[in-house]
Protein backbone atom coordinates (compact mmCIF):
# COMPACT_ATOMS: atom_id res chain seq x y z
CA UNK A 1 0.00 0.00 0.00
CA UNK A 2 2.79 2.27 0.73
CA UNK A 3 4.07 1.84 -2.48
CA UNK A 4 0.65 2.69 -3.90
CA UNK A 5 0.72 6.24 -2.01
CA UNK A 6 4.58 6.91 -2.72
CA UNK A 7 3.80 6.63 -6.74
CA UNK A 8 0.38 8.44 -6.81
CA UNK A 9 2.22 11.12 -4.58
CA UNK A 10 4.72 11.09 -7.54
CA UNK A 11 2.11 11.59 -10.33
CA UNK A 12 0.39 14.05 -8.04
CA UNK A 13 3.78 16.35 -8.00
CA UNK A 14 4.74 15.75 -11.77
CA UNK A 15 1.06 16.62 -12.78
CA UNK A 16 0.87 20.09 -10.11
CA UNK A 17 4.05 21.23 -11.71
CA UNK A 18 3.21 20.56 -15.29
CA UNK A 19 -0.27 22.10 -14.52
CA UNK A 20 1.13 25.57 -12.60
CA UNK A 21 3.88 25.59 -15.44
CA UNK A 22 1.76 26.05 -18.41
CA UNK A 23 -0.74 28.21 -16.31
CA UNK A 24 1.97 31.04 -15.41
CA UNK A 25 3.30 30.69 -18.39
CA UNK A 26 -0.34 31.38 -19.91
CA UNK A 27 -1.28 33.64 -17.61
CA UNK A 28 2.72 35.73 -18.32
CA UNK A 29 1.45 35.76 -21.84
CA UNK A 30 -1.63 37.13 -21.59
CA UNK A 31 -0.93 39.89 -19.08
CA UNK A 32 1.69 40.52 -22.04
CA UNK A 33 -0.66 40.97 -24.77
CA UNK A 34 -2.72 42.88 -22.19
CA UNK A 35 -0.14 45.78 -22.25
CA UNK A 36 0.61 45.27 -18.28
CA UNK A 37 3.89 42.96 -18.26
CA UNK A 38 7.15 42.30 -19.88
CA UNK A 39 8.89 39.78 -21.14
CA UNK A 40 12.51 38.97 -21.32
CA UNK A 41 12.30 35.86 -23.78
CA UNK A 42 11.11 36.30 -27.32
CA UNK A 43 7.53 36.03 -27.55
CA UNK A 44 7.15 32.93 -30.01
CA UNK A 45 9.54 30.90 -27.80
CA UNK A 46 7.66 31.37 -24.38
CA UNK A 47 4.37 31.14 -26.58
CA UNK A 48 5.87 27.59 -27.68
CA UNK A 49 7.22 26.28 -24.47
CA UNK A 50 3.50 27.13 -22.84
CA UNK A 51 1.63 25.26 -25.35
CA UNK A 52 4.06 21.85 -25.43
CA UNK A 53 4.60 21.89 -21.31
CA UNK A 54 0.44 21.97 -21.85
CA UNK A 55 0.29 19.29 -24.24
CA UNK A 56 3.27 17.14 -23.25
CA UNK A 57 3.37 17.48 -19.86
CA UNK A 58 -0.60 17.76 -18.41
CA UNK A 59 -2.43 16.09 -21.27
CA UNK A 60 -0.77 13.07 -22.04
CA UNK A 61 0.06 12.45 -18.61
CA UNK A 62 -3.72 12.62 -18.06
CA UNK A 63 -4.16 10.31 -20.96
CA UNK A 64 -2.35 7.37 -19.30
CA UNK A 65 -4.13 7.99 -16.45
CA UNK A 66 -7.52 7.61 -18.26
CA UNK A 67 -6.07 4.69 -19.87
CA UNK A 68 -5.37 3.26 -16.13
CA UNK A 69 -9.31 3.68 -15.29
CA UNK A 70 -10.01 1.92 -18.57
CA UNK A 71 -7.87 -0.73 -17.20
CA UNK A 72 -4.94 0.06 -20.18
CA UNK A 73 -1.21 0.24 -19.59
CA UNK A 74 0.72 3.21 -19.60
CA UNK A 75 4.28 4.13 -19.14
CA UNK A 76 6.57 2.23 -16.96
CA UNK A 77 8.89 3.68 -14.48
CA UNK A 78 11.96 3.55 -16.32
CA UNK A 79 9.86 4.90 -19.85
CA UNK A 80 7.87 7.51 -17.50
CA UNK A 81 11.47 9.61 -15.81
CA UNK A 82 12.73 9.35 -19.83
CA UNK A 83 9.41 11.29 -20.49
CA UNK A 84 9.50 13.61 -17.69
CA UNK A 85 13.31 14.83 -18.96
CA UNK A 86 12.56 14.90 -22.32
CA UNK A 87 9.28 17.34 -21.61
CA UNK A 88 11.97 19.33 -19.28
CA UNK A 89 14.46 19.20 -21.76
CA UNK A 90 11.62 20.27 -24.44
CA UNK A 91 10.70 23.22 -22.16
CA UNK A 92 13.84 24.65 -21.91
CA UNK A 93 14.74 24.15 -25.13
CA UNK A 94 11.59 25.80 -26.45
CA UNK A 95 12.32 29.03 -23.53
CA UNK A 96 16.33 29.05 -24.99
CA UNK A 97 15.26 29.39 -28.96
CA UNK A 98 12.12 28.22 -30.29
CA UNK A 99 12.19 25.21 -32.65
CA UNK A 100 15.95 24.54 -32.16
CA UNK A 101 17.71 21.89 -31.76
CA UNK A 102 17.78 21.10 -27.69
CA UNK A 103 13.45 21.46 -28.31
CA UNK A 104 13.75 18.95 -31.61
CA UNK A 105 15.77 16.42 -29.26
CA UNK A 106 13.22 16.42 -26.65
CA UNK A 107 10.10 16.42 -28.61
CA UNK A 108 11.57 13.64 -30.65
CA UNK A 109 11.91 11.72 -27.18
CA UNK A 110 8.36 12.18 -26.35
CA UNK A 111 6.79 11.73 -29.44
CA UNK A 112 8.33 8.40 -29.58
CA UNK A 113 7.14 7.40 -26.23
CA UNK A 114 3.89 8.47 -27.45
CA UNK A 115 3.69 6.02 -30.04
CA UNK A 116 5.13 3.44 -28.27
CA UNK A 117 2.62 3.56 -25.16
CA UNK A 118 -0.41 4.00 -27.82
CA UNK A 119 1.63 1.20 -29.65
CA UNK A 120 0.06 -1.42 -26.94
CA UNK A 121 -3.77 -0.51 -27.33
CA UNK A 122 -3.54 -1.82 -30.71
CA UNK A 123 -5.79 -4.88 -29.14
CA UNK A 124 -8.71 -2.40 -28.35
CA UNK A 125 -9.01 -1.85 -31.86
CA UNK A 126 -10.60 -5.60 -31.44
CA UNK A 127 -13.47 -4.04 -29.81
CA UNK A 128 -15.89 -1.72 -32.27
CA UNK A 129 -17.00 0.65 -29.33
CA UNK A 130 -13.77 0.51 -27.06
CA UNK A 131 -12.94 4.37 -27.10
CA UNK A 132 -9.45 3.21 -26.93
CA UNK A 133 -9.47 2.10 -30.22
CA UNK A 134 -8.97 5.02 -31.86
CA UNK A 135 -5.85 5.86 -29.82
CA UNK A 136 -3.08 4.42 -32.12
CA UNK A 137 -4.48 6.15 -35.38
CA UNK A 138 -5.12 8.90 -33.47
CA UNK A 139 -1.43 9.39 -32.70
CA UNK A 140 -0.44 8.24 -35.61
CA UNK A 141 -2.26 10.94 -37.53
CA UNK A 142 -1.23 14.00 -35.28
CA UNK A 143 2.33 12.90 -35.70
CA UNK A 144 2.38 12.89 -39.25
CA UNK A 145 1.92 16.90 -39.37
CA UNK A 146 5.51 17.24 -37.77
CA UNK A 147 7.39 16.84 -40.99
CA UNK A 148 5.16 19.50 -42.82
CA UNK A 149 4.85 21.39 -39.95
CA UNK A 150 9.29 21.40 -39.51
CA UNK A 151 9.12 21.57 -43.49
CA UNK A 152 7.12 25.09 -44.36
CA UNK A 153 7.88 26.13 -40.93
CA UNK A 154 10.16 29.29 -43.03
CA UNK A 155 8.77 28.67 -46.42
CA UNK A 156 5.33 28.77 -45.58
CA UNK A 157 4.57 30.13 -42.23
CA UNK A 158 0.44 30.16 -43.03
CA UNK A 159 0.75 26.75 -43.89
CA UNK A 160 3.07 25.69 -41.03
CA UNK A 161 0.76 27.00 -39.19
CA UNK A 162 -2.51 24.91 -40.67
CA UNK A 163 -0.46 21.84 -39.97
CA UNK A 164 0.07 22.67 -36.26
CA UNK A 165 -3.31 23.29 -36.04
CA UNK A 166 -4.07 20.02 -37.22
CA UNK A 167 -1.59 18.59 -35.05
CA UNK A 168 -2.99 20.34 -31.75
CA UNK A 169 -7.03 19.24 -33.37
CA UNK A 170 -5.77 15.39 -33.38
CA UNK A 171 -4.23 15.14 -30.27
CA UNK A 172 -7.20 16.35 -28.45
CA UNK A 173 -10.07 14.79 -30.96
CA UNK A 174 -8.16 11.63 -31.57
CA UNK A 175 -6.36 11.28 -28.48
CA UNK A 176 -7.26 12.81 -25.32
CA UNK A 177 -11.44 12.93 -25.68
CA UNK A 178 -11.16 9.02 -25.90
CA UNK A 179 -9.25 8.72 -23.40
CA UNK A 180 -11.42 10.87 -21.17
CA UNK A 181 -14.50 8.93 -22.57
CA UNK A 182 -12.79 5.75 -21.59
CA UNK A 183 -12.04 7.15 -18.01
CA UNK A 184 -16.04 7.83 -17.42
CA UNK A 185 -17.02 4.41 -18.88
CA UNK A 186 -18.71 5.75 -21.54
CA UNK A 187 -17.73 6.05 -25.53
CA UNK A 188 -18.85 8.33 -28.59
CA UNK A 189 -19.76 5.23 -30.68
CA UNK A 190 -18.06 2.81 -33.07
CA UNK A 191 -14.58 4.11 -33.08
CA UNK A 192 -13.52 3.72 -36.59
CA UNK A 193 -16.33 6.26 -37.11
CA UNK A 194 -15.32 8.54 -34.48
CA UNK A 195 -12.06 8.13 -36.39
CA UNK A 196 -13.32 9.06 -39.63
CA UNK A 197 -14.89 12.12 -38.46
CA UNK A 198 -12.93 13.28 -36.10
CA UNK A 199 -9.89 12.77 -38.01
CA UNK A 200 -12.03 15.19 -40.82
CA UNK A 201 -12.86 17.22 -38.69
CA UNK A 202 -9.14 17.95 -37.64
CA UNK A 203 -8.41 18.73 -41.54
CA UNK A 204 -11.07 20.82 -41.57
CA UNK A 205 -9.38 23.04 -38.57
CA UNK A 206 -6.15 22.74 -39.79
CA UNK A 207 -4.78 22.56 -43.75
CA UNK A 208 -8.20 21.13 -45.54
CA UNK A 209 -11.05 23.27 -44.64
CA UNK A 210 -13.82 21.84 -47.23
CA UNK A 211 -17.99 21.21 -46.60
CA UNK A 212 -16.95 17.10 -46.60
CA UNK A 213 -14.76 17.87 -43.48
CA UNK A 214 -16.40 20.48 -41.93
CA UNK A 215 -19.29 17.69 -42.14
CA UNK A 216 -17.47 15.43 -40.64
CA UNK A 217 -16.17 17.64 -37.85
CA UNK A 218 -19.94 18.32 -37.06
CA UNK A 219 -20.94 14.52 -37.01
CA UNK A 220 -18.14 14.08 -34.47
CA UNK A 221 -19.46 16.76 -32.40
CA UNK A 222 -22.83 15.20 -32.49
CA UNK A 223 -20.95 12.01 -31.62
CA UNK A 224 -19.20 13.39 -28.45
CA UNK A 225 -22.86 15.33 -27.39
CA UNK A 226 -24.52 11.69 -27.31
CA UNK A 227 -21.84 9.98 -25.52
CA UNK A 228 -21.79 13.23 -22.95
CA UNK A 229 -25.84 12.18 -22.56
CA UNK A 230 -25.13 8.72 -22.09
CA UNK A 231 -22.52 8.94 -19.69
CA UNK A 232 -24.48 8.13 -16.13
CA UNK A 233 -21.70 9.19 -13.93
CA UNK A 234 -21.21 12.58 -15.24
CA UNK A 235 -21.97 15.70 -12.61
CA UNK A 236 -24.39 18.75 -14.24
CA UNK A 237 -21.75 20.76 -14.46
CA UNK A 238 -19.11 18.60 -16.23
CA UNK A 239 -21.90 17.44 -18.70
CA UNK A 240 -22.61 21.39 -19.22
CA UNK A 241 -18.80 21.59 -20.41
CA UNK A 242 -18.61 18.71 -22.45
CA UNK A 243 -21.93 19.37 -24.24
CA UNK A 244 -20.70 23.44 -24.86
CA UNK A 245 -17.66 21.78 -26.91
CA UNK A 246 -20.17 19.55 -28.90
CA UNK A 247 -21.95 23.26 -29.39
CA UNK A 248 -19.01 24.73 -30.29
CA UNK A 249 -17.96 22.26 -32.68
CA UNK A 250 -20.89 21.82 -34.63
CA UNK A 251 -20.78 26.18 -34.53
CA UNK A 252 -17.72 25.93 -36.45
CA UNK A 253 -18.57 22.97 -38.59
CA UNK A 254 -21.90 24.90 -39.56
CA UNK A 255 -19.93 27.99 -40.58
CA UNK A 256 -21.71 29.84 -37.81
CA UNK A 257 -17.90 31.00 -35.94
CA UNK A 258 -15.15 31.79 -38.34
CA UNK A 259 -12.47 29.06 -38.74
CA UNK A 260 -9.85 31.74 -38.28
CA UNK A 261 -6.15 31.86 -35.41
CA UNK A 262 -7.86 33.68 -32.66
CA UNK A 263 -10.98 30.85 -32.86
CA UNK A 264 -8.53 28.02 -32.77
CA UNK A 265 -6.68 29.19 -30.01
CA UNK A 266 -10.31 29.81 -27.60
CA UNK A 267 -11.64 26.81 -28.60
CA UNK A 268 -8.44 24.74 -28.00
CA UNK A 269 -7.96 26.73 -24.63
CA UNK A 270 -11.75 26.14 -23.36
CA UNK A 271 -11.33 22.48 -24.35
CA UNK A 272 -8.22 21.93 -22.75
CA UNK A 273 -9.19 23.78 -19.59
CA UNK A 274 -12.59 22.80 -19.28
CA UNK A 275 -14.19 19.41 -19.83
CA UNK A 276 -10.86 17.83 -20.50
CA UNK A 277 -8.98 18.66 -17.11
CA UNK A 278 -12.40 18.61 -15.03
CA UNK A 279 -12.81 14.96 -16.69
CA UNK A 280 -9.37 13.56 -16.05
CA UNK A 281 -7.34 15.80 -13.56
CA UNK A 282 -9.69 14.59 -10.62
CA UNK A 283 -9.02 11.32 -10.54
CA UNK A 284 -5.41 11.96 -10.52
CA UNK A 285 -4.88 14.33 -7.72
CA UNK A 286 -7.92 12.34 -5.98
CA UNK A 287 -9.63 15.59 -5.77
CA UNK A 288 -12.80 15.70 -4.01
CA UNK A 289 -14.70 19.70 -3.92
CA UNK A 290 -18.37 20.73 -4.13
CA UNK A 291 -20.28 20.80 -6.67
CA UNK A 292 -20.35 25.21 -6.25
CA UNK A 293 -16.72 25.46 -6.56
CA UNK A 294 -16.64 23.29 -10.14
CA UNK A 295 -19.26 25.49 -11.25
CA UNK A 296 -17.58 28.47 -10.46
CA UNK A 297 -14.43 26.94 -12.48
CA UNK A 298 -16.93 26.03 -15.37
CA UNK A 299 -17.85 30.49 -15.58
CA UNK A 300 -14.55 30.65 -15.20
CA UNK A 301 -13.30 28.54 -18.25
CA UNK A 302 -16.37 29.18 -20.39
CA UNK A 303 -15.69 33.13 -20.05
CA UNK A 304 -11.50 33.20 -20.65
CA UNK A 305 -13.03 30.69 -23.55
CA UNK A 306 -15.50 33.43 -25.04
CA UNK A 307 -13.11 36.13 -24.58
CA UNK A 308 -11.00 34.33 -26.83
CA UNK A 309 -13.04 33.23 -29.32
CA UNK A 310 -14.64 36.94 -29.56
CA UNK A 311 -11.11 38.32 -30.74
CA UNK A 312 -11.73 36.35 -33.82
CA UNK A 313 -15.18 38.03 -34.24
CA UNK A 314 -14.25 41.41 -33.28
CA UNK A 315 -11.05 43.34 -32.45
CA UNK A 316 -11.30 45.18 -29.07
CA UNK A 317 -8.51 46.15 -26.51
CA UNK A 318 -11.09 45.21 -23.49
CA UNK A 319 -11.05 41.58 -25.08
CA UNK A 320 -7.09 41.28 -23.82
CA UNK A 321 -7.44 42.53 -20.49
CA UNK A 322 -11.04 40.26 -20.45
CA UNK A 323 -8.99 37.72 -21.44
CA UNK A 324 -6.18 38.55 -18.99
CA UNK A 325 -8.28 38.54 -15.51
CA UNK A 326 -10.15 35.29 -16.96
CA UNK A 327 -7.61 33.24 -17.69
CA UNK A 328 -5.98 34.44 -14.19
CA UNK A 329 -9.23 33.26 -12.17
CA UNK A 330 -8.43 29.79 -13.71
CA UNK A 331 -4.86 29.46 -12.51
CA UNK A 332 -6.16 30.26 -9.19
CA UNK A 333 -8.93 28.08 -8.88
CA UNK A 334 -6.26 25.17 -9.81
CA UNK A 335 -3.82 27.10 -7.33
CA UNK A 336 -6.22 26.61 -4.72
CA UNK A 337 -7.42 23.37 -5.68
CA UNK A 338 -3.81 21.85 -5.30
CA UNK A 339 -3.31 23.44 -2.41
CA UNK A 340 -6.56 21.65 -0.97
CA UNK A 341 -5.38 18.41 -2.21
CA UNK A 342 -2.11 18.85 -0.45
CA UNK A 343 -3.43 20.13 2.82
CA UNK A 344 -6.67 17.33 2.90
CA UNK A 345 -3.87 14.33 1.74
CA UNK A 346 -1.40 15.96 5.10
CA UNK A 347 -4.63 15.39 7.23
CA UNK A 348 -5.07 12.02 6.14
CA UNK A 349 -1.73 10.78 6.91
CA UNK A 350 -1.76 12.64 10.44
CA UNK A 351 -5.10 10.94 10.96
CA UNK A 352 -4.03 7.25 9.49
CA UNK A 353 -3.17 4.47 12.06
CA UNK A 354 0.43 3.72 11.54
Amino acid sequence: MSSLTSHHNKTLAWFSVALLTALVLGVWLRWFLAGQATIPLDFKHLRHAHSHVGFFGVLFPLAWLGWAQARARGPGLKTGLTYAGAVVLSTIGFLQAGYGPVAIVGSTIVGAIWIITAWRLRRRMLSLYDPLGAILPGVILAEACIPPIAYFLRRQPDLAHGFVTMFLSALLLLVIIPSALAARKTSAGPWPVYLLCAGLGTCALGVWPHPITFGGLGVGAMMIAIATLRAKSLKPWLRALWLAVSVGLTALSLGLVPNNRAVGVGSIHFMILGPVLATLAPSAMKLELPAWSWWIYAAATAAFGLALVAMGLTSSATLLSVAAWTGTAVALWWTGALVAQVIGAKRTTTTSPS
